[in-house]
């Protein structure tokens, strides 16, 4: 291929024989060539992929443009969404706290509890196991309580699929499949395991774990709160 210049800050040679990748790198380094010979742009055919017609490199930028331009519009109508779906999921994670705050004893903790999950997270499935002194909640035997923790792999909480052998180990005996996050429960010392599931295999994201991880937080001290205080 040969390119040829009367223009000497271009920095070619009158003559020389050239690739295509050569004119591609040169034309990239200097963006400001067809500054004043847009003509050259304008007869400048293109084929498309098809190979039935030609369009001038001026039509394909436009295009490549308006490409570009609708992308940008679609990313930024995602962000909004999710800045909406954010700011809902907040409202509901705050009056779920409130409903929290108004139990009065373990028992009506934990239905409130799963009421709110159910209604307002779409998650029908709850357990919270004890694997302390925590009353008013149904107690892991060692063995459980073994396996339970074996499925956390030393982490505050993991989100895993659900198989028939799983969920009975977690008292969830109606599932044969489905998802789950289970949490540890804490409060200056082990309390016990948070379940929560649905029956859908591929339910849960990744950030979920973190929501899961909070309200373990906030159910653990509440738990605490609620036990007898012994003399």
């Amino acid at each position: 291929m040969s390119l040829v210049t009367s223009n000497p800050n271009k920095q070619l040679p009158s003559t020389q024989e050239l690739s295509a990748e050569q004119v591609a790198n040169w034309l990239s380094n200097n963006s400001d060539f067809f500054i004043g010979r847009e003509s050259i742009l304008a007869k400048m055919q293109l084929e498309h992929d098809c190979g039935e017609s030609t369009e001038s490199l001026l039509l394909y930028q436009l295009k490549l443009l308006r490409q570009e331009l609708n992308q940008h519009k679609q990313n930024h109508e995602q962000l909004l969404n999710n800045a909406r779906d954010n700011e809902k999921r907040l409202k509901r994670i705050e009056r779920l706290l409130v409903k929290l705050l108004e139990a009065e004893n373990t028992e009506e903790l934990i239905t409130l509890l799963n009421e709110e999950l159910e209604q307002n997270f779409n998650l029908p499935f709850l357990r919270v196991w004890s694997h302390s002194s925590l009353e008013q909640l149904p107690r892991a035997t060692e063995d459980q309580q073994e396996k339970q923790l074996a499925l956390l792999d030393n982490k505050s909480s993991v989100s895993l699929q659900l198989t028939s052998s799983v969920a009975a180990l977690l008292g969830l005996d109606e599932l044969q499949e489905g998802s789950a996050i289970i949490c540890r429960l804490s409060h200056s010392n082990h309390l016990g395991l948070l379940v929560i599931a649905h029956p859908s295999s591929k339910h849960f994201r990744q950030q979920d774990t973190l929501f899961i991880e909070y309200l373990g937080a906030i159910l653990s001290s509440l738990l605490h709160r609620h036990q007898p205080k012994s003399h």
